[in-house]
């Protein structure tokens, strides 16, 4: 029987996958219009009107109701079209631009899902009010009340493609792609950096202190794909006398290549086959890399969206420079993280935790290496490197300084094989002058 914790890793990685889908919002909208639907047409054939009302729904006949409905239902299917039709094109707007794994960013807004789900929802009330239509001939209030349900539908569903021509325009512009991938990163900074330590029981304990089993045990993997989450948790707080430690050979964001071996088990006996599928379990692998658990999914968007601004046929440093400004700050952020332990303990039953893990050096790694590469004949990328860098240094401590260093004397390093003018090379030596070992460059 498969845990809970279990369960909830397999739910946020399902979840994952419905949020960046175009059908499960319009479906459940589809859903629950259907039923308030049906709900109306059963209070309508005993309703009447009070003569108040009169003035504000003028009484139809059975004729133009089904006209009326029969219109809206035609004009909305159209409208629909067209609203699909423009996500197309921004879709592969922005995927020619910012590159297709920058398409999660767009599928999973719920601006365009709510649209969609809006407009197929008034056609599917329309459709099943047409269907029902003559069922209710005798009663003009009904007929009545159930035209102006269609007509408020239909008004809203104009102020809807209103919006939405606006904000598909606002959301292929390069400031918001940017701005909504480094605010997805701020909001799930605490899935992005788990930490199994963070219990009472569990402690970090150094490399050396980690004890082999008698027996060790590899699982392989059943599938290809991408690691997308690995149930740390559920691992150290295991209920076995048997198992002794645990080590995590994948990473959340790696691809796991064919009979790969994913979990090695250490153990005081030889392990049975159903424990053995149960630790499987804990690694979930899908078709696609996903920003569970995975810091650097995040932040290799904005450096795909940096690269396509600095190649030949875009030609746009001032993409990448707002780039660079959200990567510094996504830096700044996860520095004030605890980073997770790469070997962790439980206290209680003393099974151990090995593990690759993330930190913050190859973060910056990632945030500053290709664009450096990409953008060495852009004295002002280079510049606004050399500036980010040194804001990096202002704020981390005496552990990251060498790096920093390292990833300035890199971009220097680059930008001195190209041909600049006095002007730059004076800039570019100022800049460096705020790092430490910096010797005169040119």
């Amino acid at each position: 029987m498969v845990s809970y914790s279990v369960l909830t890793t397999r739910i946020r990685t399902w979840v994952e996958g419905i949020s960046t889908s175009y059908w499960f919002i319009p479906v459940c909208m589809m859903i629950v219009t259907s039923m308030f639907c049906l709900v109306c047409l059963t209070v309508a054939r005993r309703a009447s009107m009070p003569e108040g009302m009169l003035s504000l729904i003028p009484l139809v006949t059975q004729a133009g109701a089904q006209q009326l409905l029969s219109t809206i239902a035609t004009a909305i299917i159209t409208a629909t079209s067209i609203v699909f039709s423009m996500t197309i094109v921004a879709l592969t707007m922005a995927s020619a631009q910012f590159g297709p794994r920058l398409l999660r960013t767009f599928m999973i807004d719920k601006g365009t899902q709510v649209v969609l789900g809006t407009m197929v929802s008034t056609f599917l009330f329309c459709i099943i009010a047409l269907h029902h239509l003559s069922s209710i001939t005798e009663n003009r209030d009904a007929l009545s009340l159930l035209s102006a349900l269609a007509m408020l539908l239909a008004i809203i569903d104009t102020f809807t493609i209103v919006y939405f021509i606006h904000h598909i325009a606002r959301f292929i512009q390069a400031d918001e792609v940017i701005y909504r991938c480094f605010r997805n990163l701020e909001a799930n900074l605490d899935t992005l950096l788990p930490r199994p330590e963070g219990e009472a029981n569990e402690l970090p304990i150094s490399e050396a202190l980690v004890s082999v089993g008698f027996y060790q045990t590899s699982v392989k993997a059943k599938r290809i794909g991408y690691a997308q989450s690995i149930n740390y948790s559920k691992m150290l707080n295991l209920e076995s006398d048997r198992i002794t430690g645990i080590e995590v050979k994948a990473r959340s964001g790696d691809h796991v290549m064919p009979d790969a071996t994913i979990l090695i088990i250490h153990s005081t006996c030889q392990l049975q086959e159903e424990t053995i599928e149960e630790l499987r379990k804990f690694i979930v692998i899908g078709r696609q890399r996903t920003p569970i658990q995975d810091p650097e999914f995040v932040v290799s968007q904005l450096v795909e969206i940096a690269l396509r601004a600095l190649s030949p046929g875009i030609n746009d440093p001032f993409t990448a420079i707002t780039c660079l400004d959200k990567l510094t700050s996504a830096c700044i952020l996860m520095s004030h993280r605890v980073f997770p332990a790469s070997c962790v303990v439980n206290t209680s039953s003393n099974i151990w935790l090995k593990r690759r893990t993330f930190n913050l050096h190859s973060v910056i790694d990632t945030s500053f290496d290709q664009i450096r590469q990409a953008g060495k004949a852009h004295v002002d990328v280079a510049l606004h490197i050399l500036h980010c860098l040194s804001k990096l240094k202002e704020h981390f401590d005496k552990e990251f300084q060498e790096k920093i260093n390292e990833q300035a004397k890199a971009t220097v390093e680059l930008i001195e094989l190209e041909r600049i003018s006095e002007k730059d090379k004076r800039e570019i030596q100022e800049a460096y002058t705020s790092f430490t070992h910096c010797p005169k460059i040119f």
